[in-house]
């Protein structure tokens, strides 16, 4: 949101008040949905798939953290442990909502189970950050980032 209030006081019409200016704006209810996705889209994408099975092919949620990123003989088991934890999590939630992970990702799914995957993320990006430097740190929010990408993009193309 400070992003968001940065770039509206760099556009805004002179003579008006940043705070009447800000509060005037009104995100539309389909950006707010794609906010919400995003969310969801990210824990997804944190979690499943990144060591499920390292041998098959990836799917679109996997961010490959473990491949992408150089971890020090002290944190790759831990990350290890909190991605296997994730993924039996994120797995259980997927069958819930009958999320397939190798099929196209389905905006509806994927927002009814928002809440959960939510809470799932929290509690990821928590342990992690714990044992992440802050550049390591950085570099693992990037790979979400461009993950959540692919995977927002993949449910905007057609079949």
């Amino acid at each position: 949101m400070l992003h968001y209030k940065h770039r509206c006081r760099e556009n805004k019409p002179k003579g008006i008040s940043m705070i009447g200016y800000a509060d005037s704006i009104v995100l539309p209810a389909q950006i707010r949905k794609v906010a919400t996705y995003l969310v969801a889209a990210l824990v997804v994408l944190t979690t499943y798939g990144m060591s499920i099975n390292n041998a098959s092919a990836a799917n679109i949620y996997d961010a490959r953290i473990l491949q992408r990123m150089k971890f020090t003989a002290a944190q790759r088991p831990k990350v290890r442990r909190i991605i296997r934890q994730s993924d039996k999590e994120i797995a259980v939630v997927f069958r819930k909502y009958g999320i397939n992970p190798n099929a196209k990702p389905v905006f509806e799914k994927l927002q009814r189970a928002s809440s959960e995957l939510q809470a799932i993320e929290s509690r990821e990006k928590r342990q992690m950050k714990e044992i992440l430097s802050s550049d390591q740190y950085k570099t693992y929010l990037g790979l979400l980032q461009a993950t959540a990408a692919r995977v927002i993009k993949a449910t905007r193309t057609k079949p």
